[in-house]
């Protein structure tokens, strides 16, 4: 696995600005394309009210720079053990067979959505959300450049849940790796305000952006499954109509217009 190789070359300190490098990249490119895309070359078409606002930009990139330096931080005690065997990690897909990896990542996912749901629900009030996640709703417009911009400890705990998982079941390494980049790429890609999934079980960005702007709605990760069940899910065509990229999905056949909703608190 990679962490082995960094530390047999390099030791902790390698596993650290590795990490930090790795997060940093992702986030600067794919961040700063998604900007220029939507938010610059494509804003007549997709985000024709957004007004861009350097202050908060920068904010963001600041907020964004600290969580992933923390975060490279705090995951390394996992790596260390990872790298002295702490971890039932497998390197090769023959060791359990295609099956068990198809089932162990599904598990994974269920698992990890679960967790994250209800620990981002927690992160929205008393003390929890004051202290830590508030710093990520300062961001009542999501950009690209706010997906990151959490608090350390806010952004670990979200992850975290993965990482409990793979220390309890055998995964293969690299798909271990694969769910973190994803997760990554997803937040990146939920905060652009354009929204192309046309599924309502999916936690799409219409869903995202109704969780910045209304604070207390759409919890879940990648699934809308447990909003639904314990009644936190506000549909993206509750936003305003500022938000017409995040209200109707722009790839496949596009929703039925509903019918005017019941105001919602923040409205």
């Amino acid at each position: 696995m990679i962490y082995q190789g960094l530390h047999s070359h390099y030791g902790w300190t390698g596993l650290l600005v590795a990490t930090a490098l790795f997060g940093h990249l992702l986030y600067f490119t794919a961040a700063s394309l998604s900007y220029y895309v939507y938010f610059v070359l494509g804003r007549d078409r997709f985000l024709p009210a957004y007004r861009e606002d350097r202050k908060k930009i920068r904010g963001a990139i600041l907020w964004s720079v600290y969580g992933l330096v923390g975060n490279a931080v705090l995951v390394l005690p996992v790596q260390l053990l990872i790298v002295h065997g702490y971890f039932p990690l497998y390197h090769a897909i023959g060791e359990h067979g295609v099956a068990y990896l198809i089932i162990s990542c599904v598990s994974a996912l269920v698992f990890a959505e679960t967790c994250i749901y209800w620990i981002h629900r927690a992160l929205h009030f008393g003390f929890l959300y004051r202290l830590l996640h508030v710093h990520h709703h300062r961001f009542r417009e999501p950009t690209p450049y706010a997906a990151f911009a959490f608090h350390p400890l806010d952004s670990f705990a979200q992850s975290l849940p993965y990482h409990v998982y793979a220390l309890i079941v055998p995964m293969y390494d690299w798909a271990y790796l694969a769910l973190f980049a994803f997760s990554m790429l997803w937040s990146l890609m939920i905060h652009d305000q354009v929204r192309w999934v046309p599924f309502r079980f999916i936690n799409h960005t219409g869903c995202h952006t109704a969780h910045h702007w209304y604070y207390h709605y759409n919890y879940g990760n990648y699934f809308t499954f447990w909003d639904r069940l314990c009644g936190t899910y506000c549909e993206s065509e509750r936003l305003p109509d500022r938000f017409g990229a995040s209200k109707q999905p722009l790839l496949g056949r596009p929703l039925a217009q509903s019918p005017e909703p019941t105001p919602l608190p923040g409205e």
